[in-house]
C-alpha cells in the first residue's frame, strides 16, 4: 500500500509528458528570395556548377583551363515565385563586380556576388616550331610558335616584341585573332602578325597567357623583302592620280616608276607613299587610250632590283 503514492507520481509524469508531445512547434519562413542553382551551360556535353554560398552571399565558379572559355554563360534557378532583377546575360571570365539580385513575391531582395576562379596552367614554356632563319617580315606573320597552352583560346595570348637595340615593344593585347591548335604534346600558337611600320632588328619574344610570362630563347629578327605589288586594271584622267599597294611586303625607299605603251616611256611622278600605298601621277600629256595589259610598269626601291609589272591601263582625255 505504501507504493501507491509513488505509482500516482509516475502516472502524473507520463501523461504531462504525453500531453507535451502533442504541441505544434511553429519552424521560421524559409527566405523566397534565394538562389537555387547556378550552371554555366556554355559546354558542350558537359555543365559547371557554382558554389552558392549562403552565409556570404556569394556564388563561386571554378573554370577550368582545359575548357578554353572567355565568356560563361549562367543558367540561374531561384526560388518559387522569385526572379532576377536584371537580364541574364554571358559573362566574361575576367569581368569584375558581377552581381544577381533576386526579388521575392514578397518584395525582399538578395543580392548575390559572383566569383569566377580561372583554374590556370601551372607554368608557361615556348619556343619556337623550328630554329632555322629565324626571320619575319611585315606584314607577314611570325614564325610558329609551340607552348604548353592547354587551350585553343589564342584570344587570350598577349605577346610583346622587344626591341634588342632600342627597347621599343610592339604590344599585341588580348583579342587579338591569334589561333592556338594541339599537335603532339603541345600547342601550336600562330597568326601573329607584323605591324607595316615595324622597325627592322632583332626582337626578344615574351608571350603571356593565364597569368605567367615566359620569353623565347632565340631571338626574332625582323628584315624587309623585296617590295612587291599587284597591278589591277586602272582607269584615269590624263593628270589624274592612281594608286598601287604593297602585296605581302612594305614599300620602303620609292625612287621613281614608270610605265611604258606604244614603245614610249612615261615618268609617273611619286605624289605620296606610305609603307602600303603609293599614289601616282599620270602625265597631261599621256597618250588617250585603252593598254589592256600591255602597260609595262616599273618600279625603282632603293638597295633592291627593279620591279616589273604588266597591268590594264585606260587614259581618258582630260
Amino acid at each position: 500500500m505504501k507504493l501507491k503514492p509513488l505509482h500516482f507520481l509516475v502516472t502524473i509524469l507520463l501523461a504531462a509528458f504525453f500531453v507535451s508531445c502533442k504541441k505544434t512547434v511553429e519552424l521560421p519562413v524559409l527566405p523566397q528570395n534565394k538562389i537555387i542553382s547556378y550552371k554555366v551551360v556554355n559546354l558542350p556535353d558537359t555543365v559547371i556548377y557554382g558554389a552558392i554560398d549562403e552565409v556570404e552571399k556569394s556564388i563561386t565558379v571554378y573554370v577550368p583551363f582545359y575548357y578554353s572559355l572567355a565568356v560563361i554563360d549562367p543558367e540561374i534557378s531561384v526560388s518559387d515565385g522569385a526572379a532576377i532583377t536584371d537580364k541574364i546575360i554571358p559573362v566574361s571570365v575576367d569581368a569584375p563586380n558581377i552581381t544577381y539580385t533576386v526579388k521575392a513575391k514578397d518584395g525582399s531582395t538578395n543580392t548575390y556576388k559572383l566569383k569566377i576562379v580561372q583554374q590556370n596552367i601551372p607554368s608557361l614554356t615556348v619556343r619556337w616550331a623550328f630554329t632555322e632563319n629565324l626571320e619575319a617580315y611585315p606584314p607577314l606573320a611570325l614564325p610558329a610558335i609551340l607552348g604548353n597552352f592547354e587551350s585553343r583560346n589564342g584570344a587570350e595570348v598577349q605577346v610583346d616584341l622587344v626591341n634588342q637595340k632600342t627597347n621599343k615593344v610592339v604590344n599585341y593585347v588580348k583579342g587579338s585573332p591569334f589561333s592556338l591548335t594541339p599537335t603532339d604534346n603541345d600547342y601550336v600558337l600562330n597568326n601573329i602578325i607584323l605591324p607595316t611600320d615595324i622597325d627592322t632588328g632583332y626582337y626578344k619574344v615574351k608571350v603571356t597567357f593565364q597569368g605567367h610570362t615566359s620569353e623565347i630563347t632565340e631571338p626574332l629578327h625582323v628584315v624587309y623583302q623585296q617590295p612587291s605589288l599587284l597591278i589591277p586594271a586602272r582607269e584615269v584622267k590624263q593628270g589624274g592620280t592612281i594608286s598601287f599597294t604593297a602585296f605581302n611586303s612594305v614599300f620602303v625607299g620609292l625612287k621613281s616608276v614608270s610605265v611604258k605603251v606604244n614603245g614610249k616611256t612615261y615618268s609617273l611622278p611619286v605624289q605620296s607613299y606610305t609603307f602600303t600605298d603609293m599614289t601616282l601621277k599620270i602625265p597631261d600629256d599621256f597618250p588617250v587610250g585603252v593598254y589592256y595589259y600591255t602597260a609595262a610598269y616599273s618600279f625603282e626601291f632603293e638597295g633592291w632590283p627593279v620591279v616589273n609589272r604588266t597591268g590594264a591601263l585606260t587614259v581618258t582625255a582630260k
